[in-house]
This record gives structure tokens, sequence and C-alpha cells, in this order.
């Protein structure tokens, strides 16, 4: 049996299977091989490639091929995540002791190794360090996966970020970090919110892939399957991942099990859909979690919207969805960064059908456990903002939502009143009840 050459557990550590990204890469390698050695902050929603992104750049086949040769810069790559109690002293003896095994000049490493070793690593002996290092005409890029541990973490300073703001800016040295956010947000105290260390990066937001990325990835990684992609085939995947890398991966991933399992049709599509859904579930999860209450307004009324639409019609545009949800258009250019919504000429979609699915199972009451209409009556008398002259027709409804929905959908039922007659209200709503 032929491997599944899609993966979707790990980050992308082979450079073979590393697709997209170039205007990314060019970005960032740009600012490396210029004269002023410039740092670069990669942010992106979990998931979405930022240490398959550090992990390419950094790797000892493709760096010269990007012109970072081991003959001008030092490469150190160091994944921070869990590292909650990290300390300063520490995370310059984690970086110090990545670079000696890195560098290739004996004299460096016994150098490196000897302030790696020291009881306290002081800012002076650093730069003295880095003046060394330069002096052998090498340029040091620090690659911070998941920098957040450090940023949010108390036992890094005002102090620390300045001394790391002034080798970065005295000595040929460049830091790329990879966050959830930018930088400056992720900050455990105003002092260092306020700190000029973040004026030293460029920002780069990594975003979903693009279509023909997407493409050129499938392409890529089924080029040595013993089944060839079908135009349909390729065009579920689309409709099903969306262009998120994981659930591009995953979709990938369930299609190539099928076909090895001799799954045809749509007993395929059936296998892979299950199979995706269940596994892309703790995913969505956190990005509907992790999404504000007008993010999920403006999903909620994006699906009811596409529901609304016959089959040929377009999907609703931003101005179509301002009308449901004032705060849309504000809300549709987070949730596209975040991957969550997909936009195709100025049109605007859940990222999968599963998606759309999963929201609404969430939002749904489970069968039998449905409140009363009492027990809605006596919530919408408390919140007159909704009941007022829509009461007795929402009473019906709301039961049909998962009780901790409710204020939501209040909140939601609320801004269709605005623009819409009291039965499209309704209807609007009940298009959300359908699984």
């Amino acid at each position: 049996m032929i491997s599944n050459p899609f993966s979707y557990g790990n980050p992308i550590r082979d450079p073979h299977r590393f697709y997209g990204r170039r205007w990314e890469v060019q970005q960032i390698v740009g600012r490396l091989l210029s004269s002023a050695v410039e740092s670069t902050s990669v942010v992106g929603e979990r998931r979405m490639g930022k240490t398959s992104l550090l992990n390419y750049i950094s790797h000892p086949q493709v760096a010269p091929t990007l012109g970072l040769t081991a003959d001008k810069y030092v490469l150190v790559y160091l994944d921070f995540q869990g590292l909650a109690d990290i300390t300063p002293t520490r995370f310059w003896q984690r970086v110090l002791g990545k670079m000696a095994r890195t560098l290739q000049d004996a004299e460096l490493k016994e150098w490196v190794g000897a302030v790696k070793d020291q009881k306290g690593i002081e800012l002076f002996d650093l730069e003295d360090l880095f003046d060394l290092v330069a002096d052998k005409g090498l340029r040091t890029v620090l690659l911070f996966d998941e920098f957040e541990y450090i940023t949010q973490s108390p036992n890094f300073t005002i102090d620390f970020f300045a001394g790391l703001r002034a080798l970065a800016i005295h000595h040929p040295i460049a830091l790329i970090t990879s966050t959830r956010r930018e930088l400056v947000e992720l900050c455990h105290s105003n002092e260092i919110k306020g700190s000029p260390f973040f004026n030293i990066f460029s920002s780069v937001v990594l975003k979903p892939m693009s279509a023909e990325e997407v493409d050129e990835l499938l392409a890529g990684l089924l080029a040595d399957a013993p089944f060839p992609l079908t135009i349909e085939e390729r065009d579920y995947l689309h409709h099903l991942a969306g262009c998120q890398p994981m659930f591009v991966q995953m979709a990938g991933y369930y299609l190539y099990e099928g076909h090895q399992r001799g799954y045809e049709g749509q007993a395929l599509y059936q296998f892979v859909e299950e199979s995706f859904a269940q596994q892309a579930d703790p995913h969505l999860n956190y990005q509907w979690n992790h999404s504000t209450e007008s993010e999920k307004i403006t999903l909620l009324a994006m699906l009811a919207l596409n529901r609304a639409k016959k089959e040929k019609e377009p999907a609703p545009d931003a101005e179509q969805l301002s009308k449901l949800h004032p705060r849309a258009k504000h809300d549709l250019r987070d949730l596209t960064t975040r991957g969550l919504t997909v936009e195709d000429g100025g049109r605007y979609a859940l990222c999968s059908s599963v998606f759309a699915d999963w929201i609404a199972h969430e939002i749904t009451a489970a069968a039998g456990e449905e409140e009363e209409e009492q027990s809605a009556e006596a919530w919408l008398r408390g919140h007159e903002e909704v009941d007022k002259g829509l009461g007795d027709k929402v009473k019906s409804v709301l039961p049909g939502f998962n009780k901790k929905y409710w204020p939501i959908m209040g909140a939601f039922v609320k801004e269709l009143s605005l623009k819409l007659m009291v039965d499209e209200v309704v209807h609007m709503t009940t298009l959300l009840l359908t699984r």
C-alpha cells in the first residue's frame, strides 16, 4: 500500500511537500537579504501554516536557494510553544545552544558555547558575542515560533525587549517571529505594549491559500497517486475544505484513503465528508468559540442568506450582509483572513459546507431537549428589544435553538427586525434550524 501523501496533524517539514506562499517567502527573505537585515512578524490563525513556513525558510536544502547561504547566514529556529515558565537566561541558553549546533566555524562554536554556559547571560556578553559573529561576515536570523509565549510571560520585562531590540538594531541580526495575532496585542503589560521593540518589524499576515495554490498542492501531492484526480473531485475538495491549508490536507487525506478502500462515486464523497467532519470538529469549535458575538451574527446572517437563495443565485455580497447586520463589513475582513469565510468576486460564503452544517448543529437544540415556549416567553419578557413586535412569532422559533445561544439569536433577530418584516424575520431564523 502506497503511503498517504497528505498529512494534517503536524507542520510540513519536508520542503518537497511545501506548496504556495511564494509572496510571503519573497517578502521575508527580501528583508533578510537587504543591507539592513530587517525583521518580520508572521501573523496567522492557528493551523494556517506559520510553523511550516518558518521550517521551509530555515531548511538547509531550501535556505541556500533563497540566497541564505551558510557562509553568510546563521539560521536559528526555536519553537516556544508550551514554555510558559521560561526565563530570559533560559531563553538565551536555548538560542545559543541551537546556534552552536548550526555554526560551521569551530572558533565561533567555542565562543557561543562559552557564553551559553555562563550562570548569567548579560546584554554586554551578547553584544560582544554578536560582534564576533559579525566579524566573521555572518548575519544571524532568529526564527521564533509561537513567540507569544515570550511576550505574554511576566518573566520577560521591558528591559529584555529593549535589549533584544538593541541587538537587532546594532548588529546584523534579524528576528522572524510567528504569532496568532499582532505582536503588540500579545503583551502582558501596557508598558511592554508601548515599547519601541515592536517598531523593528514588518508584518506578514498569513491568510488562507489561494484557489490556485490549493490546486498546485493537490496536483503536486497526487502526482504519483495510483488514481487521477478528476475535475469533479477537485471541485468537491474546494467545496469541502475551502482554502485553509489544514482543511485541504485533511480533505485530501480522506479522499486518498477512500480511493484506497475502493470507494467510488457517492460512497466516496460520503466517506470523505463524514471523516472530514469528525476530524474538523474540534478546530471548528475552537474557531467558533474564539469569534466575537458580532462575528457569530455575521456568520449566522451568511448562513441564512445562502440557505435562502435559489440554487444558481450568487452568494450574498457585503451590502446584503450589512442589511442584516451593520457590522458585517467590518467582520468580513477578519473572518476572511482567518479562513472562516471565502470571498469570490465580492460574494461571501462560509469556508466549507461542513462548517455550515456544524454551525446549524451547534446552535440548535438536540431532539428532545428543546425548551418549552413558556421558557422562551419568560426570556423574551426580560429582553424587550427583541420582544417588541416579534414576541409571539419568535417565541415559537426560539425553543428550537440551544438556550445558551438565545442571547446571540436575540441580537440576530433584533438586527433583522430593523430591516425586515416579521414574517421574513421568522423565515430567516427558521432557516438556521435546518441541519
